[in-house]
């Protein structure tokens, strides 16, 4: 079936790209995220398609999978699709994702944890889901989220990583309590603060947490039980990027876990 614009399934995957409002929904233009959500056998909400743009056999063939494996499908027109693309050089699919729902007692026995205390940009979330994939992080837990796992932007930037590792939304006095009384040790991503990163062993259950790009952590970690931990710079700048600084400390978490470094 070909839709136009003015159908309310184009206008709801336009809506969704600009980031969805309903729990748990994403969408993507991305074929490599489309693919994820394949692997995974996520639920396909909606499907639009622009045959007009799709020339390799490997692209026809993600296609056929997509339709096969959607609830619902539509054909649109290439000007049409260019009104939903979000980069250039897609090739004509759009579709709408259902997350997998995760709760409390997913996470009670994960051995290490990354929480996000109020992020804000999504290309850095999105950047710290695709390095967590990169090293099996077992969960994410996002603190009183201004910007949510389900954002399109964040999916994109993640390469769709965000679908694969488990994540959930909690607030500072849910996320605390819920790291303290499953005997998490805490450390606080700092500037100064506190020991080197490659100071400290790791061991055990364990809990990063990451700051607001402006504002750094809620001051409330510090009344907790916890250890601080650094990145060692040079230079005029007092702090990196917080999806450089997750990244790098998520990896010598990594490295002491697996390796013993």
């Amino acid at each position: 079936m070909m839709i136009s614009k003015a159908h309310d399934k184009y206008k709801e995957i336009k809506s969704l790209l600009k980031g969805s409002k309903e729990k748990y929904i994403t969408a993507t233009d991305d074929l490599q995220v489309l693919e994820i959500a394949l692997k995974l056998k996520l639920k396909i909400m909606i499907l639009l398609y622009c045959k007009e743009m799709i020339f390799k056999d490997e692209t026809k063939e993600l296609l056929d999978n997509l339709i096969n494996n959607s609830i619902e499908s539509y054909e649109i027109s290439e000007s049409a699709f260019k009104g939903l693309e979000t980069k250039e050089n897609h090739a004509g699919i759009v579709a709408k994702i259902q997350m997998n729902e995760y709760t409390l007692d997913d996470f009670k026995n994960k051995d290490f944890i990354l929480v996000l205390d109020k992020l804000e940009i999504p290309g850095n979330v999105g950047t710290i889901f695709r390095t967590l994939d990169s090293i099996n992080c077992n969960g994410v837990i996002l603190v009183d989220s201004i910007t949510k796992t389900n954002n399109p932007k964040i999916t994109s930037s993640s390469r769709g990583c965000n679908l694969i590792i488990p994540s959930i939304e909690l607030s500072y006095d849910e996320a605390q309590s819920f790291l303290l009384d499953n005997g998490y040790n805490i450390y606080l991503g700092e500037p100064k603060l506190g020991k080197n990163y490659q100071e400290y062993n790791y061991e055990g259950k364990t809990a990063i947490v990451v700051g607001n790009e402006r504002f750094g952590i809620n001051e409330n970690w510090y009344n907790n039980p916890n250890k601080k931990v650094y990145i060692p710079m040079e230079g005029s700048q007092n702090s990196l990027n917080v999806g450089v600084a997750a990244s790098i400390i998520a990896y010598e978490v990594y490295m002491k876990k697996n390796y013993k470094r």
